[in-house]
């Protein structure tokens, strides 16, 4: 089990980094704190009364839209882009929980008969499959199926922690204002010698 988790783990990195990404190139110069005071409060246009306060992401909400249907909170962050990941993870493992399941009764449902004498032999024993082997072939897609239930356990509670961190990050900057440089110096020792170090510059 520690590698399923493990996957899981990237891929919150990989959303959440394709995320930051993808509000950079939305976000720019949008951002509350780069609005001019002015544009931070209501006014009238033209004898409009129009609001220009940007509309804020209520984690809450976004969190309570993906238990409620999954998918509902990227939509209501306006990030579309992370339905096909979220319905194609959930699909996927979906279809190997019902593929389990259909191999489990169909292993089971041989062993019981096998196990009467009284029973006309399944297709499997005509096979030369023993009782023993149906048993351990039932019990293997048991166990895959039990696992597929907790990978969709596990994807459904991650697309609802995606979903409220982004709302969270809404209006996180991502603009290239922020940035970090870095290049090499000689910096004055107390020996008073020159020594080779490094220069860190952060712009905010």
């Amino acid at each position: 089990m520690a590698k399923p988790f493990s996957y899981l783990i990237l891929i919150i990195f990989l959303l959440q980094g394709l995320n930051l990404h993808a509000q950079k190139d939305s976000l720019k110069n949008k951002l509350p704190h780069k609005f001019s005071p002015d544009t931070l409060l209501n006014s009238n246009i033209d004898g409009l009364h129009i609001s220009a306060k940007p509309y804020k992401r209520s984690p809450k909400r976004a969190a309570l839209l993906s238990a409620l249907i999954p998918g509902a909170g990227q939509i209501y962050n306006h990030k579309y882009w992370k339905l096909p990941i979220v319905y194609g993870a959930l699909a996927t493992v979906g279809f190997f929980y019902f593929n389990n399941r259909f191999w489990y009764l169909e292993y089971k449902d041989a062993y019981l008969n096998d196990l009467d004498e009284i029973n006309a032999p399944s297709v499997y024993a005509l096979q030369g499959v023993t009782t023993s082997q149906l048993r351990v072939a039932a019990d293997q897609n048991q166990q895959f199926m039990e696992y597929s239930m907790i990978g969709f356990a596990l994807l459904y509670g991650l697309q609802i922690v995606d979903a409220t961190v982004d709302a969270h990050l809404f209006y996180f900057d991502v603009s290239e204002d922020l940035s970090m440089n870095w290049h090499p110096s000689l910096q004055m020792t107390r020996n008073q010698q020159f020594a080779q170090g490094l220069s860190l510059n952060f712009t905010f």
